[in-house]
């Protein structure tokens, strides 16, 4: 139980996930840290390997964008598992009693538990964490130092000759035009 599993909705999503599966898969290695489009093998039964990392797995990331709360208003709160595989995973998190947390990005607010799904209210109450454009590199490290907390047996997998997030070449060119832009303005 010592995997992150990241949970995303494709629409909006899709992209800060990916740049935390490559973060935190930096930080912990990426047998730790479970994205599907990544983890899953080809081939393998989906919803059986989805609902067996969700099992495995210490501390689940939600991935919450600006239009996160409108798909639920789309499937009229229907949480079945064959509606919304978003649903069904945190649903499955919260029956397994593993740690939740909420991952809001930049401008999303603090979310309230009208608007959601009655299984999944429980999100409104819990602490998050945010994950902006703009401090990546804090909001990444900060998200480090609190995974470590919660669940003590992801920090026996960091590498400590990994001093910082970034392991690959296109990755600290990303950074550094990020940088640039924030100087720039």
């Amino acid at each position: 139980m010592d995997q992150i599993f990241i949970n995303y909705r494709r629409e909006g999503g899709a992209y800060a996930a990916a740049l935390l599966d490559e973060l935190l898969s930096a930080q912990f290695g990426e047998d730790r840290v479970f994205r599907a489009p990544r983890s899953i093998l080809v081939g393998s039964d989906f919803a059986r390997s989805i609902l067996n990392a969700v099992e495995g797995c210490g501390v689940m990331l939600v991935i919450v964008d600006a239009g996160w709360l409108d798909k639920f208003g789309s499937t009229e709160n229907d949480s079945s598992p064959t509606c919304d595989w978003v649903v069904r995973e945190i649903e499955e998190a919260f029956r397994l009693d593993r740690i939740v947390i909420p991952v809001l990005l930049s401008g999303v607010g603090r979310l309230h538990a009208p608007g959601l799904p009655e299984t999944l209210t429980g999100l409104a109450g819990l602490q998050y964490l945010r994950f902006d454009y703009r401090n990546i590199r804090q909001d990444s490290e900060h998200m480090v130092e609190q995974l470590v907390r919660v669940c003590p047996g992801i920090a026996k997998l960091r590498d400590p000759g990994c001093q910082r997030f970034v392991r690959f070449r296109w990755f600290r060119r990303f950074l550094r035009y990020l940088s640039r832009v924030r100087r720039d303005k």
